[in-house]
């Protein structure tokens, strides 16, 4: 989600095509969360929504790709930047935008509240100023990747890589590595966008257009899919490994899953895999509407779980069901897309606008002291 230009040559369409795909993915993961049927006890049970089995299928289904495509996109446009000062203010950016965001999660929840959040949270729903699980996440993440890259600049890339990916399967083993400080989601995530980082963004889109990474593309989704809804109960229990949150313990008391590391090994493999082959799938064309979207991915991230518990506080999956009890899982799907195009309008950008321009002028005047000027 981090929207910037893909160069002043060449604007790569493939990649705004995307992150339009993505972003719509993630309003959908979040619509269909309390819908989904729980196959196990990680707060399973009635959520007050109307459930589907067709729901978990594909949480699974788009949490296997939909955040470690987005950094990976992320990482290829942040390469280059060797300026301390720059890196700094972009950094601050997104950890200003993360406590606002945690702020407006924060009020939603208390304003939009349903009756199931009141009875099992005790009506009390708490103010983390150092974790929590919110969507925020991706801003701390982001502001912690663009730190770590910085300082690891002139590293030797296959060093920093495999540094990363043992950081991430051993951090499984301690509880502790958690929500706190977004601390598990950095550790789990960071290869994903330091793969972006040291790719060049022109030679991917090149690669991915080639015929027969296309035909594996499909092939590769195409299994995936099978799994995922014609296998959903198989496939199910690494919910709580694709979102990066938990320790192997919690992992396996909720799922009756012996996890280990070759559990989350096996997950960032189904990842990898899974965005090379959305990758093949993109088109590297300029497409009315969802090119430009593709571009204002930060502002509708920033504002989507708002509305989506506006809807649920309103019954709006219940009067799906009710209205059009055989096709309400569609409908309720189909929802992210309007959802996606109304919060791309440039009113919705303006306050972050505000906010990325504020920081970046006041890093301005730091350099120019800085310079003696």
């Amino acid at each position: 989600m981090n929207d910037v230009k893909s160069g002043e040559k060449k604007r790569l369409y493939l990649y705004d095509n995307l992150k339009f795909l993505l972003i719509v993915l993630v309003v959908l993961g979040h619509l269909i969360d309390d819908s989904t049927v729980k196959f196990f006890g990680d707060g399973g049970g009635e959520t007050g929504v109307p459930q589907a089995k067709v729901f978990s299928g594909a949480f699974v289904f788009l949490y296997a790709f939909h955040m470690p495509l987005f950094l990976f996109i992320s990482g290829l446009f942040n390469r280059g930047h060797d300026d301390g000062r720059k890196v700094l203010g972009k950094t601050l950016g997104f950890v200003v935008i993360g406590m606002l965001m945690k702020c407006l999660n924060y009020w939603s929840q208390v304003r939009f509240q349903t009756d199931f959040d009141k009875e099992n949270s005790d009506g009390e729903i708490f103010f983390d100023l150092l974790g929590g699980d919110g969507v925020y996440w991706y801003m701390f993440a982001m502001a912690a990747f663009m730190g770590l890259c910085y300082l690891l600049r002139n590293s030797r890339p296959w060093a920093v890589l495999t540094a990363a990916m043992v950081t991430a399967l051993s951090a499984g083993y301690d509880p502790c590595v958690g929500d706190e400080y977004e601390l598990s989601r950095i550790v789990v995530f960071f290869p994903f966008y330091y793969c972006g980082y040291v790719l060049d963004p022109e030679k991917v889109a090149d690669f991915v257009k080639k015929w027969y990474v296309r035909v594996l593309s499909l092939g590769v989704i195409g299994i995936w899919a099978y799994f995922c809804f014609g296998k959903t109960k198989l496939v199910y229990p690494l919910r709580m490994l694709l979102t990066g949150r938990n320790s192997y313990f919690a992992i396996s008391e909720a799922t009756d899953m012996d996890c280990t590391f070759l559990s989350r090994l096996l997950v960032m493999g189904i990842s990898a895999l899974l965005c090379l082959a959305v990758l093949g799938i993109g088109l590297d064309v300029k497409i009315p509407l969802i090119t430009k979207c593709g571009s204002r991915t930060l502002q509708v991230y920033f504002w989507h779980r708002t509305i989506v518990y506006m809807l649920t506080y309103y019954g709006y999956q219940a009067y799906l069901a009710k209205a059009f009890p055989e096709r309400w899982e569609l409908y309720l799907a189909l929802t992210a897309i309007p959802i996606v195009l109304v919060l791309c309008i440039k009113i919705f950008g303006v306050p972050l606008d505000m906010v990325l321009k504020g920081i970046r002028g006041r890093n301005d005047i730091i350099k120019e002291n800085g310079n003696g000027k």
